[in-house]
């Protein structure tokens, strides 16, 4: 499978992916999918200006990413602005092993679980099913980072 590494954060493309993740993970393209109704929150020539050169850029919809990330023979780091689009992203038949979750900043009503990371309820739904089909999802902000479980939130 082409997919190097799954991550969630919010905040898309920034410095812990463009200085730590890419370099460390060794991927050729950035797969950025997108639910329907959010697309008009991706300003795609932005993201692109913030992407080095050597890294393609993709952006798509749910099912048109997971039939590319499926049928692709590069090496894809999969980057998604919430765990709804995850969920979205699996449902139409994408197959990852692991999950990271980067960033998910305050909301009303969200759980602290890391310094960047905040859950609702509604992410908590998400992460146990994510986490029921045997997918390891955990917490790292970047790779030298210690790694958390979010295991204890979803009891």
């Amino acid at each position: 499978m082409p997919i190097i590494f799954a991550r969630v954060d919010d905040r898309l493309i920034h410095g812990q992916i463009v200085q730590a993740w890419l370099p460390e993970l060794n991927v050729d393209e950035v797969l950025i999918p997108f639910s329907k109704g959010n697309e008009a929150r991706l300003n795609r020539g932005l993201l692109r200006l913030s992407l080095p050169y050597e890294y393609e850029l993709t952006i798509l919809n749910s099912s048109a990413a997971a039939r590319h990330a499926n049928e692709s023979n590069r090496r894809i780091f999969l980057l998604m602005g919430s765990l709804q689009e995850t969920a979205d992203l699996i449902k139409d038949g994408l197959q990852i092993t692991s999950l990271n979750i980067g960033g998910m900043h305050f909301k009303d009503g969200a759980q602290k679980l890391a310094e960047n990371v905040f859950l609702d309820n509604e992410d908590k739904c998400f992460l146990k099913l994510i986490r029921d089909l045997g997918i390891r999802v955990e917490t790292r902000a970047v790779p030298n980072s210690p790694s958390l479980s979010v295991d204890g939130v979803l009891k």
